[in-house]
């Protein structure tokens, strides 16, 4: 009686994975996505949609950008790493940064963590680069280095998006028109 309870269980989860990944463009499939999917997800088991593959694949090529301005008012730039052109050994070392960064604008909570982390570890554990400064008569000014205590940080997600048109055939990779999307994600402020 076990051994059959166990093997009907993995078969409902099974049907119930495969449902949950027929992609959205399949009609048919919507309403036992729509049954199946909550279910999955409050078990924490939801597949969602797989867009692998054309005509609208999913590209993970976001940049977390963060600005910040130092005690002294110095304002400086602080990027994560573009896993587009990170190196193959990079990527394999560091899949779960990778990770981690990519679902950070999803995630309200994980990104106020990763924020208030980023107002404690720059300049010593995080690198920013001094941005340009400008005078009150309007003259630039050169970056100045930023020092510790950070007061403030404001998280952004930069994202290239291909620009094709409905039918288009993808070009070649050096061809292909792109679109930067800028979400803003969190504003933090250090505590006195």
């Amino acid at each position: 009686m076990k051994k059959n309870a166990i093997r009907a269980l993995a078969f409902v989860f099974c049907v119930f994975v495969v449902i949950d990944t027929i992609p959205e463009s399949y009609q048919f499939a919507s309403l036992p996505k729509a049954w199946v999917h909550p279910i999955l997800k409050s078990l924490g088991l939801s597949q969602g949609d797989w867009p692998l593959f054309a005509p609208n694949p999913t590209l993970n090529n976001g940049v977390l950008v963060a600005e910040l301005t130092d005690h002294a008012g110095n304002p400086a730039t602080w990027t994560s790493i573009d896993w587009q052109t990170a190196a193959v050994w990079t990527k394999f070392h560091r899949f779960r940064h990778m990770n981690y960064l990519q679902r950070i604008p999803n995630n309200h909570v994980a990104a106020i963590d990763f924020a208030d982390y980023l107002l404690r570890a720059i300049p010593e554990q995080e690198s920013a680069k001094g941005s340009i400064r400008w005078t009150p008569d309007n003259q630039m000014l050169e970056p100045a280095p930023i020092l510790a205590p950070i007061r403030d940080i404001k998280l952004y997600k930069y994202r290239n998006t291909m620009v094709l048109e409905q039918g288009q055939a993808l070009p070649a990779f050096d061809q292909i028109p792109w679109s930067t999307q800028i979400n803003f994600i969190v504003r933090r402020e250090s505590q006195p």
